[in-house]
């Protein structure tokens, strides 16, 4: 009789197993643990439940089973998806054939695939028998389904959690309990127990962010009354196209904090409002700071107007976002502080760039990462934490939104720069993480002046990949990105977290 082997990681005694469910169960319940968890909140706590390091990856399984239980329980069976491995086939004489999505079981009975995959498709789920994430995460990104139920070994479900992760995808995973690739096994009562898993409770642990999108593209479409010239040019420039990020996330945040109500008062749209003036006056000032003719496919607003109406039209911005905040009905002080406090440490941020530029010196890394932590990462601060204190949010949840927006702003940064690298668009680098990183290197500094340096030549990227810059921003990226996450990790709001982990994947082009 084959057994599994003992480095696998999971008992082969059904009983062990039992056992550690249990143990998972009561302390998932015991530390009120919040999805999503990161990998390193998992591995922290399953440490905890284990001390043998053979047992660490399937007690993370469980954990992060347990903490989403509730959740797919409350998700429609026609929002979930079923993903079976190919493996747990009788492979000698299994009639199925394959497509490009996977294998199409003719439930032969001949294995336990057909039996599943017809429980779970009469109660409404979409049904892989496939290997990989490719499929899966076109699914997830495509809006087709919300859960995922599925069955792995270990080695395949550590590769599918960054993809789970990024995304704050609620999901079940049952591991194999004997490895290979061929005529496997898995404990097929708790695949059934899954499968039929629900909750009378009604799913609230997403913010509708389609509707939202809407309801704050709804705020801009209508014209604003303007007595002059000077406030039409302003205003007109404010419902210009745009992605309108700030207010959406400003929105969503205070969504996430009522339960995932998409009914605001006023004084949100206000606030939404205001930090859309504040984004659209930066875009005029930017526009003219860094000489630039096109914003949205048309001429930029000092391009169209001149210097100085442009420039007063922005500082008019800034001024109305302010008025609008000061309007608000609750709050208006510790709001003023938030947003002030924001454009400040903004317009610093910017000004060290431009002054670093000027010099035509390129920057340091740290120099750049500081930069990027007052430039971009207030944009979003500013939002998230007007939305959390129109929430009424205590002061534990700013102080964890201020650390996530800082570390996701300077991840957002280092993005921006790798992509316009990457694609050629980069047309100076003085202010970008790419020369940085090339900075402090002997064979960058005795090819080029600085002059030389600051301009993307054929010559200048060939230096820089073999320098490896691009490897180095990468591993920066990483790094901010999970602090970003573990930012999170105090967060008692299983929607709020929910949410800004997918804003950061969103962002960040991860998901």
């Amino acid at each position: 009789m084959q057994k599994a082997k003992p480095e696998y990681g999971v008992p082969a005694a059904e009983a062990q197993r039992s056992e550690m469910q249990q143990a998972v169960a009561a302390y998932a319940t015991q530390h009120r643990l919040v999805p999503p968890l990161s990998m390193e909140e998992l591995r922290d706590h399953a440490s905890r439940l284990t001390s043998q390091s053979s047992l660490l990856d399937y007690a993370m399984v469980l954990l992060n089973n347990e903490v989403w239980r509730e959740t797919v329980a409350s998700i429609p069976y026609s929002r979930r998806l079923l993903l079976l491995p190919q493996c747990l086939r009788n492979f000698a004489d299994c009639p199925a054939t394959l497509d490009e999505f996977g294998l199409l079981c003719e439930e032969c009975g001949r294995c336990n695939i057909g039996e599943l995959q017809a429980l779970a498709e009469d109660l409404g789920y979409v049904v892989l028998v496939a290997e990989g994430s490719t499929v899966v995460s076109k699914l997830l990104a495509g809006g087709k389904v919300d859960a995922v139920v599925g069955v792995s070994c270990l080695n395949a479900l550590e590769k599918s959690f960054p993809h789970m992760a990024d995304g704050a995808i609620p999901g079940l995973a049952i591991p194999l309990t004997l490895d290979g690739c061929i005529n496997t096994t898995t404990d097929f009562g708790h695949v059934r127990e899954a499968i039929r898993l629900k909750s009378s409770v009604p799913w609230k642990n997403q913010v509708d962010t389609e509707a939202i999108r809407k309801i704050v593209d709804g705020w801009f479409d209508e014209p604003f009354d303007c007595a002059t010239e000077t406030e039409r040019i302003a205003y007109d420039w404010l419902l210009k196209d745009g992605k309108r990020w700030r207010p959406f996330l400003l929105a969503c945040t205070y969504s996430a904090l009522n339960e995932g109500s998409s009914d605001f008062p006023a004084d949100v749209r206000k606030l939404a409002i205001a930090v859309e003036c504040f984004h659209k006056a930066s875009l005029i000032h930017d526009d003219i700071e860094d000489h630039d003719d096109l914003r949205y496919g048309q001429p930029t607003l000092h391009r169209q107007y001149g210097i100085p109406v442009a420039i007063n039209a922005g500082d008019l911005l800034v001024g109305e976002g302010y008025r609008w905040i000061a309007e608000v009905e609750n709050s208006a002080a510790a709001l003023l502080r938030i947003a002030s406090a924001n454009h400040r440490t903004l317009c610093v941020g910017q000004g060290e760039e431009l002054i670093g530029t000027e010099r035509n010196h390129p920057l340091t890394a740290q120099q750049v990462i500081e930069i990027a932590r007052r430039k971009t990462a207030p944009a979003f601060g500013v939002s998230l934490l007007l939305g959390a204190v129109a929430a009424n949010a205590d002061q534990a949840l700013l102080d964890a939104l201020h650390t996530f927006s800082e570390s996701l702003g300077i991840a957002y940064q280092i993005r921006d720069d790798l992509e316009e690298y990457t694609s050629g668009q980069a047309a100076d680098l003085r202010a970008s993480i790419i020369l940085a990183l090339a900075e402090g290197s002997e064979r960058f500094y005795r090819h080029f002046s600085d002059d030389e340096k600051s301009v993307l030549t054929p010559q200048v990227r060939n230096r820089l990949d073999e320098l490896m810059v691009v490897e180095k921003a990468s591993q920066l990226l990483e790094h901010y990105k999970n602090e970003a996450v573990r930012a999170l990790n105090p967060l008692q709001s299983a929607m709020l977290k929910t949410l800004l982990r997918r804003v950061a994947a969103k962002m960040l082009d991860l998901f």
